[in-house]
């Protein structure tokens, strides 16, 4: 199989969720706002579980994550940002 990219979804519940990746995230949006949607690459080689939770704007953030990137939902209420555990 050659390269794709799959889209995931990640709730907005203030709980981290694994995903299986097996390449970088190349996108993130939401067209949901209760579910922010990531895009990323798919290879043959091996996947790895990643953990991503979603925090919004002003909310506080633990120490040690990774900003993956942010989504505006539908309507421009409210802004969500993809927060990966390190």
């Amino acid at each position: 199989m050659s390269d794709a990219v799959y889209r995931y979804e990640v709730p907005v519940d203030g709980r981290w969720h694994p995903l299986q990746l097996s390449g970088r995230i190349v996108h993130v949006d939401c067209r949901n706002p209760r579910a922010v949607e990531v895009w990323a690459l798919h290879t043959d080689g091996p996947t790895v579980t990643r953990s991503f939770r979603v925090y919004g704007t002003g909310h506080p953030l633990p120490p040690g994550i990774e900003y993956v990137g942010t989504a505006i939902a539908p309507g421009g209420q409210l802004v969500w940002h993809l927060i990966e555990s390190p």
